[in-house]
């Protein structure tokens, strides 16, 4: 029961570590979503997987599949927050 309150515990932490921006349209028609590490000490894979989570739910909603066009990344773990920016289209 312990392990199961714990888990619960680190999973809601990571969670509540990232923020995700709305979907917004590039210039050259593509969509684009950044999501932010809240902290420095967040991983870069956990801002990205939570950017690609986003942009994968909005296709979704209009019935077409995500194509990753692009990835710009920013920042240092453990020294700066990182921003991850996810250029794609729905296909």
């Amino acid at each position: 029961m312990k392990g199961r309150i714990l888990l619960f515990v680190v999973v809601s932490e990571l969670a509540a570590c990232t923020s995700v921006s709305d979907i917004n349209a590039t210039q050259d028609g593509h969509l684009a979503v950044t999501s932010v590490a809240r902290w420095s000490l967040v991983s870069w894979n956990h801002v990205r997987r939570a950017g690609v989570k986003e942009a994968r739910s909005y296709c979704r909603e209009h019935h077409k599949e995500m194509h990753e066009i692009g990835l710009h990344s920013q920042g240092l773990r453990g020294v700066t927050r990182q921003s991850v920016q996810i250029v794609f289209e729905c296909l």
